[in-house]
């Protein structure tokens, strides 16, 4: 009898009676993605494509960002357009197509925002800008004033758009008319992705 006790008693110490296992520890909650703050040929924020004009599209494609809708205006013409936010502030807008329906371009005025050779708005100069990538350039009013914007070619995919030195009283339009060192001299005031044209049937 004393033999089947101690035997009972051993098995229950190594198996039955012994400390219980301990519950595995539950997996860390997954991050949420860090925003895309790159813009260039290929895309912006993660947007590569002519996507719906809608918050869960542009949400999906641009993770990380306070998705939101906001209004804007061109020529006294009110549209509507989605914001790409990070920290409060806004990152990128996006804009649509003529009728509304699909993204046309994202653009940025956001310092937080890199070109694809790493340019950062308020700060990078057209000098600074790879050659290749600046081959085709045309006049525009930037925020009241002279300046230009230029690509790789006519139909390009990226701009980026300069604004002339502030005391420049020289010649703006055409672009070949401007003076060479205030062109160079010109700062990155805004970055612009094109979206493919839509296809409509």
């Amino acid at each position: 009898m004393k033999r089947v006790f101690a035997v009972a008693f051993a098995f229950c110490a190594l198996v039955a009676c012994g400390p219980k296992p301990q519950p595995a520890e539950p997996p860390p909650a997954a991050e949420s993605a860090a925003p895309n703050f790159n813009i260039g040929a290929d895309g912006a924020a993660g947007i590569s494509d002519a996507l719906p004009l809608t918050l869960e599209a542009i949400g999906g494609a641009a993770p990380g960002y306070d998705v939101a809708e906001a209004s804007g205006q061109i020529e006294g013409q009110d549209y509507r357009k989605i914001t790409l936010s990070s920290d409060g502030a806004v990152v990128f807008d996006v804009l649509p197509t003529a009728d509304g329906r699909f993204v046309h371009a994202v653009t940025t005025r956001s310092p937080q925002a890199r070109g694809p050779a790493g340019e950062v708005v308020g700060q990078s100069t057209f000098g600074q800008a790879p050659a290749v990538q600046v081959m085709f350039c045309l006049s525009e009013i930037v925020d009241g004033g002279p300046g230009f914007s230029c690509s790789d070619a006519q139909d390009g995919r990226f701009w980026r758009v300069y604004a002339l030195p502030p005391l420049y009283d020289g010649p703006s339009d055409p672009f070949e008319s401007i003076d060479p060192d205030n062109a160079v001299d010109s700062k990155l005031v805004e970055m612009r992705w094109m979206a493919p044209r839509v296809e409509t049937q």
